[in-house]
């Protein structure tokens, strides 16, 4: 037996409180039910991933520094699109603009809610193979290093804690599922 759809929440108001050049954030007043609440929310336009995959069997990661987390994270390539274009446009023009190559096949692998309790921002991530070197292009305030390690060694990577970004992890492992490469056994310490 099918459970009845929840009738949505009213939405009272939305006042912005910050416009930035990447994101905004607003307040939200919601009635549901009998309840009334406030909830801040963070508005992106979404972003695009891109697992790329050499014929070598190699993978490109960057390397850049994350302010939020202190460090230096080691990262699938990835950036904001540019609304109205299409996440499959983005991931091609990041794949270019961060690591200088373009792909001939790029394929979704998923799309996702980075942290739907406040944030509305949605990933879409895709594989990338058949790589042509072009040039790289890099936002003036980008600084990165590509590093390409094996495909095995970067799913080591995510078990030994050296690759500790989401989107990185989504992407590998799914980009791994899709091509037929086994992820390595995790030895976890018993608790």
């Amino acid at each position: 037996m099918a459970t009845p759809e929840k009738e949505a929440p009213e939405i009272i108001s939305t006042e912005e409180i910050y416009h930035g050049r990447v994101f905004d954030i607003s307040v939200a007043t919601i009635r549901e039910g009998e309840q009334t609440y406030k909830r801040e929310i963070v508005h992106h336009p979404g972003s695009a991933v891109i697992i790329p995959v050499f014929d070598d069997g190699t993978v490109a990661l960057v390397r850049q520094y994350r302010h939020p987390a202190v460090r230096y994270l080691l990262e699938a390539p990835a950036g904001t699109l540019s609304p109205p274009e299409r996440p499959e446009d983005g991931a091609a023009r990041e794949l270019e603009e961060e690591l200088g190559v373009r792909a001939a096949r790029i394929e979704k692998l998923t799309e996702f809610f980075v942290s739907p309790g406040f944030l509305e921002e949605k990933m879409w991530v895709f594989l990338a193979t058949g790589m042509t070197e072009t040039a790289q292009n890099l936002d003036e305030d980008e600084v990165l290093e590509i590093v390409r390690v094996s495909f095995p060694r970067a799913l080591e990577m995510i078990s030994d804690g050296e690759i500790e970004d989401a989107k990185t992890i989504i992407g590998l492992m799914l980009a791994a599922q899709r091509l037929g490469i086994d992820a390595p056994d995790a030895s976890y310490p018993a608790v």
